[in-house]
């Protein structure tokens, strides 16, 4: 009996030892998932024609870009389409109609796969002097980054002959419009690289605005007002009627600051719309054309 007992308590043993290692061969391994950007990247190799997709070089960085020649019998120029954070080069909402419908009426569309948000953004520190540093730092770094992807884009243009104008959504848009209105007042932020950015001859800004801080919304996003008010860039700045609630609390600001300082060429415009962050589509374009045509493109 003492040998039977003997026995069962040495193979229960064996099998507790044996057993972890046998089910940590069986089990399969946890591939972690590929980042957002680089699923972007997959998808538009896969879907869009090859041909259309061409690798974009901008320093250490690599984005991709989707060109489409214009189909009409003169050329106007480049649109280069910039998508939102976390957005795709053929996002729904907007840069896709215009990529495939501005080149009939002209213009070389140039969709560029930017950088996503950064990480750790915005800030979550408790004091607000934390909050505007860690935001400051990690908004630069990116900014740096878009100035070498822009100047890049702006490279290729040169390919194609025309006026450059640039449509860009959300907070991309907003930070190149910050980066345009400083590059003209020779007021870059200090932190910042050298590199000076070039400067399209136009822009439209589609539901801009400036995410940061809960705290910090509002200097933020005044400060960016005020910078579309002295900038000497034509802008085109649309919103939607349903729209982000930031767009909406925002726009009348910067409306506002851009009489006071008699801004010509800019013109602020609400689209009606049926679903949030999508625009109509025809009526985009008729705003983009009209617009070009009162300052003589």
């Amino acid at each position: 009996m003492r040998l039977l007992l003997s026995l069962f308590c040495y193979s229960f043993l064996l099998i507790s030892l044996i057993s972890p290692a046998l089910a940590e061969q069986e089990r399969p391994k946890t591939v972690a998932p590929i980042a957002l950007i680089e699923q972007q990247k997959k998808d538009l190799q896969h879907y869009i024609d090859s041909e259309q997709v061409k690798p974009l070089l901008a320093g250490t960085d690599s984005y991709l870009t989707i060109i489409k020649k214009h189909s009409s019998v003169n050329g106007k120029g480049v649109a280069i389409l910039l998508p939102d954070w976390q957005q795709g080069a053929t996002n729904p909402k907007a840069i896709n109609f215009l990529r495939d419908a501005l080149p009939a009426e002209g213009w070389t569309t140039i969709a560029v796969q930017p950088n996503n948000k950064p990480q750790s953004y915005p800030s979550t520190a408790l004091k607000r002097e934390e909050q505007v540093e860690e935001n400051q730092k990690i908004i630069t770094e990116y900014q740096n980054k878009q100035k070498v992807m822009f100047n890049a884009l702006m490279d290729l243009t040169n390919e194609y002959p025309g006026i450059v104008i640039v449509i860009a959504q959300g907070n991309n848009g907003a930070l190149l419009a910050s980066l345009f209105a400083e590059q003209n007042s020779g007021s870059a932020n200090e932190a910042a690289t050298n590199i000076e950015i070039k400067i399209p001859n136009a822009m439209v800004l589609l539901s801009s605005y400036r995410q940061t801080s809960n705290e910090l919304i509002n200097s933020v996003n005044e400060k960016f007002a005020k910078q579309l008010a002295l900038s000497e860039l034509p802008i085109l700045d649309l919103y939607l009627q349903h729209d982000h609630p930031l767009v909406m609390a925002k726009v009348a600001q910067r409306k506002s600051l851009a009489k006071q300082e008699m801004k010509v060429y800019y013109r602020q415009r609400q689209l009606n719309n049926n679903a949030t962050g999508y625009y109509p589509e025809q009526e985009l374009l008729s705003q983009i054309n009209s617009w070009l045509k009162s300052i003589g493109w």
